[in-house]
């Protein structure tokens, strides 16, 4: 998978992902479209930072920022695993929405099945799946 494949399935496992979740609230976002700006692929925090476009019901449009977080620091944009960083449509609790913000937060290598328990002291705002949180 290259990158241009990766955001366009991003887009899709997003929708799938907040889609499943428990407060009709969340229920009503889809994402739209992903927008790379930042790439920081080193350090103790790699991550890609950029806007995502999410849709609320079926005519109400917002530009949300967006933080892929990746699980290595790489060298170099090519090094990328794309499809590592694509969650499993069995796995959630990847997947941050905070809708105060406008912010996404994405962290792929955290996630779990989706049918595992919540975590114990995990804070969430109601808004939140069996797994996916929402604040």
């Amino acid at each position: 998978m290259d990158e241009s494949d990766y955001w366009g399935r991003l887009e899709y496992r997003v929708c799938h992902e907040l889609a499943g979740l428990s407060h009709i609230v969340g229920r009503l976002y889809w994402c739209d479209g992903f927008v790379p700006d930042q790439y920081i692929l080193d350090g103790p925090s790699p991550c890609i930072l950029g806007r995502a476009w999410l849709v609320i019901g079926s005519n109400y449009d917002e530009l949300w920022a967006f933080t892929l977080l990746l699980n290595r620091s790489v060298l170099s944009v090519e090094e990328i695993d794309w499809s590592a960083l694509l969650p499993a449509d069995d796995v959630t609790r990847w997947l941050t929405v905070d809708r105060k913000r406008k912010q996404l937060i994405l962290e792929p290598s955290v996630a779990v099945p989706d049918k595992a328990p919540p975590t114990l002291g995990v804070k969430f705002s109601g808004m939140d799946r069996p797994g996916g949180r929402a604040f």
